[in-house]
């Protein structure tokens, strides 16, 4: 039996024996119940049970053969269908899973990332916000240029199409002049504040319900996931930004 085919099939959510008997009938082309059972190396009894419980899977079907019963593997391009189904049944059932598990006790989910890729990937998750929403950001422009500046390259323009826009506290600096002449084509909004009053060597960013803080010289990051931390840090931020935008116009 083909152990790299197995391993598939298992990966993709069938369990090793149901797998076996599944591979089995395959390669036999239809056969009884014996026959599969031993190509499959699977107890007959129990291959019964199998051949019945994949033919409620729509992974077999039964046959006659010279008055006999036989077991038909049904054609592997119709596992993709299947498998398609499957993950539209979980889509579909996505929104009432997630209301489950938000009735909870409220309980902020933290979670830690290492090295740089750790905290590419904290970005990543800033692209899963809906259309039309935006991310806040406290953010040091060059403290960041030295990290990450090829990935938040390649970063920018994806959320852009994602129709994700950012307001973003950044400190003073040459570099950042340069960067927000192009705030109207990245879906940014940003103020400069003077960096020696507010050094800012960490990134911050708020979104949705969570908040991420990075920082580089520590190489690591956390998420935090919480409504109600979110809610907070969103009033910060939004005091921060009528304070910035106040002493920019005196």
């Amino acid at each position: 039996m083909n152990e790299n085919l197995l391993k598939i099939l298992q990966e993709i959510g069938i369990e090793e024996k149901p797998a076996k008997v599944y591979l089995a009938a395959l390669e036999l082309g239809g056969d009884g119940a014996t026959a599969i059972s031993k190509r499959a190396g699977v107890e007959r009894v129990n291959t019964y049970y199998i051949l019945d419980q994949l033919a409620k899977d729509g992974l077999i079907y039964s046959a006659e053969k010279d008055k006999k019963a036989i077991f038909v593997a049904i054609s592997p391009k119709k596992l993709e269908v299947l498998a398609q189904a499957r993950l539209d049944k979980i889509k579909k059932a996505l929104p009432e899973l997630i209301a489950v598990e938000n009735s909870g006790p409220i309980k902020p989910k933290i979670r830690y990332f290492e090295g740089i890729e750790g905290i590419k990937q904290m970005f990543e998750e800033t692209l899963d916000l809906p259309r039309g929403t935006e991310t806040l950001c406290y953010s040091s422009f060059q403290t960041d240029n030295k990290y990450i500046e090829e990935y938040i390259k390649e970063y920018i323009p994806r959320r852009v199409k994602n129709g994700i826009s950012q307001r973003c506290i950044i400190e003073y600096s040459e570099e950042s002049k340069e960067l927000i002449k192009h705030d109207k084509a990245e879906l940014r909004s940003s103020i400069m504040v003077d960096k020696e009053k507010f050094p800012f060597s960490n990134q911050i960013n708020i979104f949705g319900n969570k908040m991420f803080i990075a920082s580089y010289k520590d190489m690591m990051g956390v998420i935090i996931e919480s409504a109600e931390v979110a809610r907070t840090q969103t009033a910060i931020f939004e005091l921060a930004w009528l304070g910035a935008r106040y002493s920019k116009e005196n």
